[in-house]
């Protein structure tokens, strides 16, 4: 028997629904592609164009005539962070290149999405498999502490973190990203809960622990979104600035070394092409780790019942 293909009929609304994400995705592109394109220009040509001709016509959204790596030379000598470190009463000042800045982003990013999926990931287990009363007010209590706003909360952090000896750390960053108050527990609750008992129970007339039974049976089978949840994290805490500036004061990270390339006062870095190469030269270490993690971010795990 033949198997007749089916038409999909597009109706108006799909079209018109169609065409609206291909526009969105198109100015998304735009934009990339053109501090791409700039980022190779020269100094020269983006401002002034040819020299040679009668016409002064600078060549700020056309294709570079001449691609160069000058800009990122340039960027990259310059894209560096001096702290002041105190020891023994000493005052000392240390400067950060760019490949020091990487690898305190390295630290930040890897270690506190390590702490925040798997403090997500165990909480969200217990909430979801253990069938106790007190669980439904850890749910509710994160949904309540998500919904309202924490204001003022920094100085005391900072202060706890100083008296405990954690501050300007990054196991105490670690320690302090720790935490089940977010959106990735309610993953990991949906994840857990949607897996049926009978594995559990299966696990447990064969004699299985609780802690085996999570760490041997569930986990695994929740891989995809564990991991998923991680390259979030990581992309996350890899753009953060805001945190490190404030807490690791002495540990520049490579997202904090952008804040500071950007709004510099040299007079190497007062031109476009040479921000733009700096962006990208933070940019590339993400866009590779996208490139290699991208299943990740769109894994689809449905886990049905016990196959004989």
């Amino acid at each position: 028997m033949k198997l007749k293909e089916k038409k999909i009929k597009l109706n108006p609304i799909a079209i018109v629904t169609i065409v609206i994400l291909i526009a969105y995705v198109i100015s998304m592109l735009i934009p990339v592609f053109w501090t791409l394109m700039t980022s190779f220009k020269s100094i020269q040509e983006y401002k002034y164009g040819d020299i040679t001709a009668a016409i002064v016509k600078p060549n700020k959204l056309g294709f570079p005539k001449k691609f160069t790596f000058e800009n990122y030379v340039t960027a990259y000598r310059h894209f560096n962070i001096e702290v002041e470190i105190e020891y023994e009463g000493i005052a000392y000042k240390v400067k950060y290149g760019i490949l020091g800045q990487f690898l305190n982003s390295l630290k930040y990013a890897v270690g506190c999405g390590i702490t925040t999926t798997f403090t997500s990931l165990v909480m969200g287990y217990a909430v979801a498999r253990f069938k106790y009363k007190f669980s439904n007010y850890i749910y509710a209590f994160v949904i309540v502490t998500m919904a309202l706003p924490i204001v003022g909360a920094m100085p005391s952090e900072i202060r706890v973190a100083q008296q405990l000896g954690i501050f300007d750390t990054f196991l105490g960053l670690w320690i302090m990203r720790a935490t089940f108050l977010n959106t990735y527990f309610l993953i990991f609750y949906a994840q857990f809960k949607m897996i049926p008992y009978d594995y559990t129970e299966a696990a447990k007339i064969d004699g299985a622990s609780p802690f085996v039974v999570m760490f041997k049976i569930i986990v695994p089978l929740a891989m995809g979104t564990i991991s998923a949840v991680f390259v979030l994290n990581f992309i996350g805490y890899w753009n953060d600035f805001q945190i490190p500036m404030v807490y690791l004061p002495t540990n520049p990270v490579a997202a904090y070394g952008m804040y500071y390339f950007e709004y510099s006062k040299e007079a190497d870095l007062a031109e476009i092409p040479n921000k733009l190469a700096g962006i990208w030269l933070l940019a590339t270490p993400i866009v590779i780790f996208y490139t290699i993690f991208n299943k990740k971010l769109t894994v689809n795990l449905s886990v049905g019942g016990i196959k004989g």
